[in-house]
């Protein structure tokens, strides 16, 4: 499906609805066999962006110095993005990074993935991670260098890369405030999203007053992600709409609800899946760490090579995999917020669930073209319907 939608640069200082989309940069594992594409909410908005300012987003150069560990990518567009790999750049690796050229830069993770096979968030395989962060930074330079009417972020977050940037946009008339969001540790560490969703502290907070997006209803676009409970029996990939009932905007959910029904996309609707629940990641982040500290005891009796090796083997699962689940977000932030970012009251979350013959083949979800452009049509729908009875 193509978009439906004429997307265009608004004159308006407001939208009638936002949506925010982010990227967990390498928060592709978590916890329970949990794994997903964590910047799908990146392409999304970056696609509405794209569309409105008319600039291209495709990476026409990459540049790597193996003795700095440093990444540049810059696009058609003149934008440019800058990052590192704390544990370096190999030669081999520089080789590999100059098959980026002429790809999409809104699909961060896809491109990460389709050069390298595989990445892992915590510090495990660096140079994926740094490269999709510099893709991202290279694409939201794209936007801001294009019009005044784009706006970003300009105070540096310590150790993160993180940067926001905001405008308004009009889907067939119906002005939309739009914000794409990047998270993640400096050195391709991995993902730390305490700005995630409509989270409204600091920079970001300031960014979100100055376009009034805390006035109105916020659709918040997250990942493709494949969940196991909830994927177990699913037989397509379909649509996730997500508002906790009594805490988020169940009305906003309907209204996605119906969007995607009438463009005949399969979905699910859950009222029940993201309650506020107090210290919930600081009780994970203590049981995770009781798993280390018993493969510690573990190791501190093992004698044998074979009882060593296992033991590591473990030890570095739970760090490339489940610790994800855990060091994605500061625990206080969490407990207003939830996983993810979601501030109460005024929002709702689209996402996408992948079924397990999906995973058992990929092993790691990666954002489609046409899933975008999906994404794109149900806020269109949602926007445009309604602005006419707001």
């Amino acid at each position: 499906m193509m978009l439906n939608y004429k997307i265009t640069l608004s004159d308006r200082r407001k939208g009638q609805y936002a949506v925010f989309g982010h990227v967990g940069v390498g928060h592709v594992y978590s916890h329970s066999s949990y794994v997903q594409d964590d910047s799908v909410g990146f392409a999304v908005v970056a696609m509405i962006m794209r569309e409105a300012l008319g600039v291209d987003t495709r990476i026409k150069q990459i540049s790597a110095e193996v003795e700095s560990g440093k990444i540049i990518v810059i696009t058609n567009g003149g934008g440019i993005g800058e990052t590192y790999s704390y544990r370096g750049i190999t030669p081999w690796e520089k080789k590999i990074l100059e098959n980026v050229a002429g790809d999409d830069g809104i699909y961060t993770q896809k491109i990460a993935i389709k050069i390298f096979g595989r990445m892992y968030g915590q510090g495990v395989t660096t140079v994926p991670v740094a490269l999709q962060g510099a893709i991202a930074l290279a694409v939201l330079d794209t936007f801001e260098k294009s019009s005044d009417k784009v706006v970003s972020t300009t105070v540096k977050y310590h150790g993160l890369i993180d940067k926001m940037t905001a405008m308004v946009v009009d889907i067939n008339g119906a002005p939309v405030s739009v914000m794409a969001v990047i998270n993640g540790n400096e050195g391709g560490i991995g993902p730390n999203e305490d700005n995630e969703g409509n989270t409204d502290s600091g920079p970001k907070g300031e960014l979100i007053r100055r376009f009034r997006m805390n006035e109105v209803p916020s659709i918040i676009v997250e990942s493709k992600a494949y969940i196991p409970k909830l994927c177990r029996n699913l037989e397509n990939t379909s649509f996730l709409i997500r508002a906790e009932n009594g805490v988020d905007n169940t009305n906003l959910a309907k209204q996605l609800n119906e969007a995607a029904e009438e463009l005949m996309l399969p979905f699910w609707f859950k009222e029940d899946s993201m309650p506020l629940e107090e210290n919930q990641l600081m009780k994970s982040t203590m049981e995770f760490a009781d798993k280390i500290i018993d493969l510690g005891e573990i190791l501190k009796k093992s004698e044998s090579s074979e009882e060593k090796v296992e033991v590591l083997y473990n030890l570095s699962k739970l760090v490339s995999e489940d610790a994800g689940g855990v060091t994605f977000m500061s625990n206080h932030i969490h407990n207003k917020v939830r996983s993810a970012g979601i501030i109460p009251g005024k929002s709702a979350i689209l996402s996408m669930i992948v079924p397990k013959v999906y995973i058992e083949y990929w092993s790691i979800p990666v954002l489609e073209v046409d899933e975008a452009e999906n994404f794109v049509n149900i806020i269109g729908s949602t926007a445009t319907k309604g602005s006419k009875t707001n």
